[in-house]
Order: C-alpha cells, then sequence, then structure tokens
C-alpha cells in the first residue's frame, strides 16, 4: 500500500479500494496545490473511478478559486461516491454549502464517524457489483 503525501493531503488507496485522503493539519489549500494534489490521486487509482473517504477534520483553509475548482465537479469524473469525515460546525456548514450549491453527481455523504463512512461507502461498493 502506497501513500502520497503532498502539500495538502496524506493519500492511500485501503484493502477495500477506498481512497483515503487526509488533509494535513493548518493547509491553506490553492488552486495550485489543489491540481497537484488531484494528480496524485490519479497515480494512485490509475484514472479510475474510486470510493473515497475524505478526512477533514484538520484545521486547513482553501482560496475561492480553489473552492471554485472543487465545485466544477472535476471529482465526479473521478469519484464513484465519497464520504467526508468532520468534526466541526464550522467544516459542516461549509460541506453542506458545497451540496446545496453544487448537487454532485456521485453520492456525497457527511458523517462525524469514521466506521460509519466506511461501512456507506462498503454499501456502495456492494450495490454497484449487483
Amino acid at each position: 500500500m502506497s501513500t502520497i503525501v503532498t502539500k495538502i493531503n496524506e493519500k492511500f488507496v485501503d484493502e477495500n479500494g477506498i481512497l483515503r485522503i487526509k488533509v494535513r493539519e493548518g493547509v491553506h489549500i490553492d488552486l495550485e496545490s489543489l491540481k497537484e494534489d488531484h494528480e496524485a490521486d490519479f497515480q494512485l487509482t490509475g484514472h479510475k473511478q474510486v470510493l473515497a473517504l475524505f478526512d477533514a477534520r484538520a484545521f486547513f483553509t482553501i482560496t475561492k478559486d480553489a473552492r471554485d475548482y472543487v465545485n466544477s465537479g472535476i471529482m465526479d469524473k473521478t469519484r464513484l461516491a465519497t464520504a467526508a469525515l468532520i468534526n466541526n460546525i464550522g467544516a459542516r456548514i461549509l460541506m453542506n454549502g458545497f451540496l446545496f450549491i453544487n448537487r454532485p453527481k456521485t453520492p456525497f455523504k457527511i458523517f462525524t464517524n469514521k466506521d460509519e463512512a466506511i461501512k456507506w461507502l462498503l454499501n456502495i461498493k456492494k450495490s454497484k457489483l449487483n
């Protein structure tokens, strides 16, 4: 299992085929770093659509142009489903705003419990196989 560390995230694909992404504490996400990070996804996934567990429990900031890039639907092209793991009200507001405005084409759900998030992703995987 190979781990890639970018300017903003640590990531690897686990034994269930889930792309695990963990935001690094205190990072500032700008457009350039986000695009570089997105390229790392391709290195790990071989350009295939995957399930993703996005651990956003660390404190981070993000520029408007980086937010716009995410909001453009770019992640819909690389994800089967995304579970976002959060632990504070600010992150919940940000994620709920993202969902309300952008309505991702792939399933996206917010969690505070990692085990529940993984269970949800595995259920998505199971339903895709049937």
